[in-house]
């Protein structure tokens, strides 16, 4: 007997998916275990499996077909078998998006806003008036005519700017206002046409663009918002000397080229060291749980890595028990795959504590928002030269800002000042981060 195969949620937050390939054709047969599909989900692009044995007899989602967990996909049975009434019934089952069609645009309006509508004032041409720009001209009366606005509402103009549009054949729906609450006024008409319709200097009117959103970023939209709302946030802030840890990654640098290995970063090392300072202070790698806080045996530390269309995050297992090398070529392997979008589950979900560099962009420090459920995340700025005092004298060296993020259901400010304190000592003196 044919049965439905449906979307199979592929990770913890997939709550839709998007058919990217189909490995399968109809007639093929299948048994359990035979990848059906590539999916594209939230994080990443995975594989489909099928979970009954036949025929694939009908293909319901073609490729680029985006569905919620759960909805058909395909039919499986038995070679011959008729499945029209069961074709029939999964689709009435899949949710239909409907997609907005804008009416044809009779001006530069976006593409996705309505084109103005045009109104027919009177049959005979409207006679100039000569007018003062004055305030009392921008302020018209609620109930007087106004021409449409390619907006959806109308323009906001003053009478002397309408009376010299009209009188120059100006369009007002491709001037941009630089009065109160974007009002077009009269500088407005005459910049206009002095720059030759917007070419020149002054205000160019620019199409707005609309971005559908991707699996990916509406998970990130919601866990955020979540975080933020229901985690009480605390932020404490620290400045390294960083030069230390900064000769200790050139002279491993050295080594490793002359035996032909990839390069370790500052940011291999920072993640050391916060696996070790979470060894020291394991308050911190833990976890709210309503009725109790989980403090976490294993450390689990993640890697925020950007990737096209949003943010993921990869976690290095067990770091502490970890050498730098590993670290390092651990996180350049998930960060590979994870732009590729080809990370399994397990590898960016389940972590106890997270590391975000916006060092390589030149931010010397900023906050990041925690990932739940863990309960901090530190946020790493970028190494600066600049003066310092050493020893009495000011002198030429580097620095660190970096800033912890804490759940203060979990951790309390001495206890992060303990974490972050316990980091200072572990990059100003870096060689114990090779024998810890």
């Amino acid at each position: 007997m044919a049965k439905i195969a449906e979307m199979t949620q592929l990770s913890p937050t997939m709550s839709e998916g998007k058919i990217v390939r189909w490995l399968k054709k109809n007639g093929d047969s299948v048994s359990p275990g035979e990848i059906l599909a590539e999916v594209e989900t939230d994080k990443a692009v995975m594989e489909m499996e099928a979970f009954e044995s036949g025929v694939l007899l009908e293909i319901l989602a073609p490729e680029g077909t985006l569905l919620p967990v759960g909805s058909p996909v395909a039919i499986i049975g038995k070679a011959g078998e008729d499945v029209s009434a069961l074709v029939e019934t999964a689709k009435k089952s899949i949710p239909s998006k409907k997609e907005t069609t804008p009416p044809p645009q009779t001006s530069s309006a976006p593409s996705s806003i309505p084109a103005p509508e045009t109104k027919v004032e009177s049959s005979k041409p409207a006679q100039p008036v000569p007018l003062k720009e004055s305030e009392t001209e921008i302020s018209e009366k609620p109930n007087s005519r106004r021409e449409s606005h390619s907006y959806g509402g109308t323009i906001k103009a003053s009478p002397l700017a309408k009376n010299l549009a009209l009188q120059n054949g100006v369009n007002l729906d491709e001037v941009v206002g630089s009065g109160p609450s974007g009002r077009i006024i009269k500088r407005d008409i005459l910049s206009f046409q002095e720059t030759g319709g917007g070419k020149g200097i002054g205000f160019v009117k620019r199409q707005d663009r609309k971005i559908e959103l991707t699996g990916m970023r509406k998970t990130i939209a919601t866990r955020l918002a979540h975080s933020t709302s229901t985690i009480p946030h605390f932020y404490l802030t620290m400045e390294v000397d960083a030069e230390p840890i900064d000769d200790l990654r050139n002279s491993i640098n050295k080594d490793l080229k002359l035996e032909g290995h990839d390069r370790v970063s500052v940011n291999d090392l920072i993640l050391k060291a916060c696996s070790l300072c979470l060894k020291e202070v394991p308050e911190v790698n833990s976890s709210w749980r309503e009725d109790h806080v989980l403090e976490h045996g294993r450390i689990d530390i993640g890697v925020a890595v950007s990737i096209e269309g949003g943010l993921i995050t990869p976690y290095v297992r067990n770091a502490d028990q970890k050498n730098v090398t590993t670290i390092s070529r651990e996180i350049k392997e998930l960060a590979s795959r994870a732009r590729e979008r080809k990370l399994k589950p397990g590898e960016y979900t389940d972590g106890t504590f997270t590391v975000s560099n916006l060092g390589m962009f030149g931010i010397s420090s900023f906050t990041a928002v925690i990932n739940e459920p863990e309960a901090a995340i530190l946020a790493v700025g970028a190494l600066m030269e600049k003066a310092v005092i050493r020893d009495g004298s000011l002198v030429a060296g580097k620095t660190l800002t970096v800033t912890l993020s804490c759940d203060h259901r979990v951790v309390d400010g001495a206890t992060g000042a303990g974490f972050l304190s316990a980091f200072r000592e572990y990059t100003e003196h870096p060689l114990r981060l090779l024998t810890g």
